[in-house]
């Protein structure tokens, strides 16, 4: 690790930028997955400020041990998962049904079946699919037929 103490104990706006892996960095720089070499920390600090709905609770996190690395992200999108009315502490199950809705939402800006819809989603069982995500979007009005006065439709 940087100077052989733990990342953390280090404030990263004063950390050097250097190459501490020059093989991997010269392979990745070969292969275009790097533009310069050094850690980086810096400019993955900067980038995440400039996101809509950052803060300073939502900085970046490093780790360091001495033979790992660790880095966390936060969302910087996770109020738009919630809306104003919602006291409840969001579950991983909830984050899931927010991203199997948008996907559903993306996906149908074109007609599609619902067994296309569900085989998209990862879902093999349309009947589960059906009630749990397609449903709930119709009542809401996020998401209509293509044959309304055929509800009944493969279509």
């Amino acid at each position: 690790m940087f100077e052989g103490k733990p990342i953390q104990e280090y404030d990263i706006d004063v950390i050097g930028s250097v190459c501490r892996n020059p093989i991997i960095a010269d392979l990745f720089h070969h292969m275009k997955f790097m533009e310069r070499r050094g850690s980086g920390l810096k400019k993955i600090l900067n980038e995440t400020a400039k996101f809509p709905g950052y803060s300073e609770q939502l900085k970046p996190e490093f780790y360091s041990t001495p033979t790992d690395f660790r880095m966390v992200l936060k969302n910087v999108n996770y109020d738009l998962l919630t809306t104003p009315q919602d006291n409840q502490q969001v579950t991983p199950q909830d984050n899931q049904r927010v991203s199997t809705e948008k996907k559903i939402m993306m996906y149908c800006k074109e007609p599609h079946s619902r067994k296309e819809i569900a085989l998209h989603c990862g879902y093999k069982d349309v009947r589960y699919f059906s009630s749990s995500y397609l449903h709930p979007l119709m009542a809401l009005g996020k998401l209509l037929m293509t044959i309304p006065d055929k509800p009944n439709s493969r279509n």
